[in-house]
């Protein structure tokens, strides 16, 4: 009976001397340590690179910042004001986005969110004021409800400074006893009187009328000086009790027909 041929596989196998390879109880039994230490190494290196590509993933996957819809980053820092730097907020929101958050964290009145919203909304006023694009002067002037070109300079300058200490709202905390606090204002007699939305009593004050007493907090704000048609400065003290309180100067440009505050400098403390 004739001996089938060899496939070509076969033949391979054998010019390789492939068909000869070792068992695995053979290949243990004959290697030294440096094989071992070699093969540990081995090892090491694709366990070390295996765990290293799954951490680099989650943590890409994790770190949404630069992936996230401003839609999504907006509801991040309406739950928490403090998940990204206010420079970050501006750059990855824009204007538009950073008004809407400015209005809603301006409405809670939570002691943690106010705690944390504070120092958050005061440098993105800075952030915004320092800059020169219609878009960001825009949005302050909004937030500052001092857009309205046809309203006289005076009311948007007070109206501008009133929300830059108060937040929107324009509210400050009642005495102990429950008396409102109080906003007055020292004008010039040909400046004219409007609403500035103070969420309290409101009395206006010729410069020379004396100086009268106040039975709970007490807001008062001097009249505005104008140094040129886009330059303003108004002196401010807010007296929350007869313990605590600070006077205020701030320095107003008008930039595109808007008002802003550029600067703000602390007088007095208590």
């Amino acid at each position: 009976m004739m001996q089938e041929a060899p496939s070509p596989f076969e033949e391979l196998l054998s010019r390789l001397d492939l068909n000869q390879i070792p068992s695995l109880q053979r290949i243990l039994a004959s290697m030294d340590p440096i094989a071992w230490t070699l093969v540990l190494l081995l090892l090491g290196a694709v366990a070390l690179g295996i765990v290293f590509t799954i951490n680099t993933r989650h943590t890409f996957l994790k770190t949404d910042e630069v992936e996230a819809t401003p839609e999504v980053l907006l509801a991040r820092l309406k739950q928490d004001p403090m998940s990204l730097s206010p420079v970050s907020i501006i750059n990855r929101l824009g204007a538009e986005a950073t008004l809407e958050l400015l209005r809603y964290g301006d409405q809670i009145t939570a002691t943690e969110w106010r705690f944390k919203w504070s120092s958050v909304r005061e440098e993105l006023l800075h952030l915004l004021s320092q800059q020169n694009a219609f878009g960001p002067i825009h949005a302050l002037a909004r937030y500052y409800e001092s857009d309205s070109e046809g309203e006289p300079d005076s009311l948007r300058v007070r109206r501008t400074v009133l929300i830059h200490k108060l937040g929107q709202r324009r509210f400050l905390d009642p005495a102990p006893d429950g008396s409102p606090a109080q906003l007055r204002l020292r004008r010039h007699p040909a400046e004219q009187i409007g609403n500035l939305g103070f969420y309290g009593p409101t009395i206006w004050l010729d410069g020379r009328e004396a100086d009268l007493g106040a039975d709970g907090p007490l807001i008062e704000m001097s009249e505005v000086h104008f140094r040129t048609v886009n330059e303003a400065g108004v002196h401010l003290r807010i007296q929350r009790t007869p313990t605590v309180g600070g006077g205020f100067y701030l320095h107003l440009l008008k930039r595109r027909k808007m008002w802003i505050v550029a600067d703000e400098t602390i007088e007095w403390t208590l």
